[in-house]
């Protein structure tokens, strides 16, 4: 008789156990926990006079533990961390132009850090095909940028360093 409603109360926690928001996570874990600890006050109660206030008391501290591993749950999983960009952030927007290592290749050069102006010369759409009607508006294009840089030499340290222009491109969504 007592397997239906531990099956039925199982059932309900793997229903609800996969949330994809830290602040489901906390309900969703203060839930379980609460019912649970609020069971096992009313079934390890000694005796039945003290069965509504274990299962309040254990049911209070079960609430808390389950936010509590809420939380260390949804931490944990690395699909909810941010992620470092693989491209260099845009700071132009921010008044601040980034510099861009150049010479990383070779220690002896590293610090040098030429003021070397891009300019954009073609914005090619990608993908190349049509968005569905249903997605248009919903999701942001991409675009790649394509700069040129003019040909610039630098003196650093007795050395003569030519830098040839080059092509650079830009991953951006619109």
């Amino acid at each position: 008789m007592r397997i239906k409603p531990l099956s039925m109360i199982l059932t309900l926690v793997l229903m609800t156990s996969s949330c994809s928001s830290l602040r489901g996570s906390l309900v969703t874990g203060s839930l379980i926990g609460g019912s649970l600890g609020g069971m096992g006050g009313v079934v390890f109660s000694p005796n039945k006079t003290s069965k509504a206030g274990n299962a309040l008391v254990f049911g209070a501290i079960g609430a808390g533990i389950g936010a509590l591993l809420g939380h260390y749950f949804y931490s944990s999983d690395p699909e909810n961390r941010d992620l470092k960009q693989m491209l260099l952030d845009n700071d132009n927007e921010r008044g601040r132009k980034r510099e861009v290592p150049l010479f990383d290749f070779n220690p002896d050069l590293k610090n040098i850090k030429p003021d070397v102006s891009f300019k954009p010369v073609k914005k090619y759409e990608v993908p190349l095909e049509k968005l569905p009607k249903d997605l248009e508006g919903k999701v942001k294009k991409q675009f790649l940028l394509e700069y040129e840089t003019e040909g610039k030499t630098i003196q650093y340290e007795g050395r003569t360093i030519e830098i040839a222009p080059f092509k650079a491109w830009e991953h951006v969504y619109e």
